[in-house]
């Protein structure tokens, strides 16, 4: 009797071991319907769901993944994704994951994609994100993530899902970004260009046989990436990476930079063994980081670039340059003729735009600017909003006018900004400060270009700035650009010099004045985004009253 009773118990627990076996193996098709009862689903992002009923289980889950292209975000609904509340960013999935495997089943990575094709400003008001998980021991087999904002999506099993990208400038469009530890990548694919963010935030990650092409701020800091085969678009993959840094191992590298190739875009470790390096450019330059800190170690051993042996040394522990630190300027706010106003301020121009600025501290700094303005020295904005102004005589009259700037962005690419949020510089002249109303020219970054701003002269008047002329796309605003804007009679010129080039843009007063402030207003975001100002000038006709 009781040997029949151990037995069925035995049975039981046998059998509810084997179910709850099956239940954590979901299949995706896209050819079949959703049915949770038979763990059967047409997407990935149901499936993604149902794993999140798993996420404190002690059994792994196996999400199975057929060949097709799973979109985790509609690329055909207009809508733009903004960031839900109490992120920073908008994302197509977020998920609740732990023990979770992802595993196509095609015959090559590239037969299984999950995919989405939104970035900064084309589609998305934020770094668009297809997934967010938050959970530990991840692994992904066999499988596309790609990110077919300025990608085009090629999908060689069945052309008609093949599509074009959304856009030709590139901006920032993420894959996966995490919270947890534990995240592996094994035969992977990741495809986008600025920010790639491939399990970035995981605490440790390994990518083994995996495939990565990127810009920059791209590559995940943690991890280490064995067998692994990229393409490097642009100078500096890495932002930093951890304090153990990031290990190559047995990798394949191919830049299609020109000139020089650094790894991080901070001084951060990073390790490169038994790797081959492949340029389009037979004088290529490998450097670890634009200033590097020898206390943050990177090693290289056994490296080659075309064939032939690459070393890259450190540089040797000596006391490092000083760098100037930025010294806060503290300035009047008031209006006072004859007087500069240094404060912060937020143009109704940018009221689509959710951010107010920093009255917490002083809105500009003097110093260094960092990357393309290193070693240029001035006037840079110290929070999003940084305004500067000149409040001219009211008993003079200033017929005309002409305003000097010499400037260094940090942006070196030529696109000025962080990102095309309303990120702009003006440059005025005919200035009223209380009324806010003259005429400029506008530096701003937009979604038509990566590598360089539009310039448009523009008109304010009663705080509402307006376009005067035709925007034209300029490449002149890197590193040495000078600007010189004049008034003179019924027309407003702007002349943009850098390194023996120019372009110049005209445009009619329609309402002349006799103003003669200055008007200085940076809308971008700070630090590497920031511009430098340094040296300003202004001379006039004057006459009294």
């Amino acid at each position: 009797m009781h040997s029949k009773y151990y037995l069925l118990v035995a049975m039981i627990l046998w059998c509810a071991a084997v179910s709850a076996q099956t239940e954590h193996h979901l299949y995706v098709d896209s050819h079949t319907k959703t049915s949770v009862k038979r763990n059967r689903f047409a997407t990935v992002s149901d499936a993604l769901r149902r794993a999140e009923a798993f996420a404190d289980d002690s059994l792994w889950t196996t999400i199975h993944i057929a060949p097709g292209v799973y979109w985790i975000d509609d690329p055909d609904d207009p809508a733009v994704r903004k960031p839900e509340p109490g992120d920073t960013q908008p994302y197509g999935m977020k998920v609740r994951l732990s023990r979770t495997r992802l595993v196509g089943t095609g015959s090559h990575p590239d037969d299984v994609v999950l995919a989405c094709n939104r970035g900064q400003t084309q589609g998305a008001d934020g770094n668009f994100t297809m997934l967010h998980i938050t959970g530990s021991d991840i692994l992904a087999e066999n499988l596309t993530f790609g990110n077919y904002c300025n990608v085009d999506l090629d999908y060689q099993l069945n052309p008609r899902l093949s599509r074009r990208r959304r856009a030709d400038a590139i901006v920032q469009a993420q894959l996966v970004v995490c919270r947890g530890d534990r995240y592996e990548a094994r035969h992977c694919r990741f495809i986008s260009r600025l920010n790639l963010c491939p399990f970035a935030g995981a605490r440790s990650a390994l990518f083994y046989d995996c495939y990565f092409e990127c810009t920059d701020d791209a590559l995940c800091g943690t991890a280490t990436y064995r067998r692994c085969r990229f393409t490097f678009f642009s100078s500096k993959p890495f932002y930093a990476t951890s304090p153990q840094g990031a290990v190559f191992d047995d990798c394949d590298i191919h830049s299609k930079v020109q000139g020089v190739q650094y790894l991080t875009k901070i001084s951060d470790p990073v390790i490169m063994r038994h790797c081959r390096w492949t340029s389009d450019d037979p004088n290529l330059t490998i450097a670890w980081t634009p200033k590097p800190n020898p206390k943050k170690l990177c090693l290289m051993e056994d490296c080659t670039l075309n064939g032939k042996p690459l070393s890259v040394p450190m540089p040797p522990d000596v006391p490092m340059a000083v760098t100037m630190p930025l010294l806060p300027l503290v300035g009047q706010s008031a209006l006072v003729a004859g007087r500069w106003t240094l404060d912060a301020f937020k143009p109704a121009d940018t009221a689509a735009y959710q951010w107010e600025p920093d009255v917490s501290r002083p809105a500009w700094c003097f110093g260094e600017g960092v990357d393309g303005a290193e070693g240029c020295y001035g006037l840079i904005p110290n929070v999003r909003g940084a305004r500067l102004m000149f409040t001219g005589n009211p008993d003079e009259h200033y017929p005309d006018q002409t305003l000097t700037v010499e400037l260094s962005p940090c942006k070196s690419a030529g696109q000025g900004f962080g990102s095309a949020t309303g990120q702009y510089l003006d440059l005025c002249i005919k200035f009223d400060t209380q009324t806010l109303t003259g005429y400029g020219l506008r530096f701003e970054r937009t979604p038509a270009y990566d590598s360089a701003v539009e310039a448009v002269l523009v008109e304010y008047y009663d705080g509402r700035p307006r376009a005067i002329s035709a925007p034209v796309e300029c490449r002149l605003f890197k590193r040495g650009c000078r600007v010189t804007l004049s008034a003179r009679g019924p027309v407003l010129t702007a002349l943009i010099e850098n390194a023996g080039r120019r372009q110049q843009l005209s445009a009619a007063i329609a309402r002349p004045n006799d103003y003669g402030g200055i008007h200085i207003q940076h809308t971008g975001s700070t630090g590497a985004s920031a511009t430098v100002l340094q040296s300003i000038s202004s001379t006039y006709e004057q006459s009294s009253n």
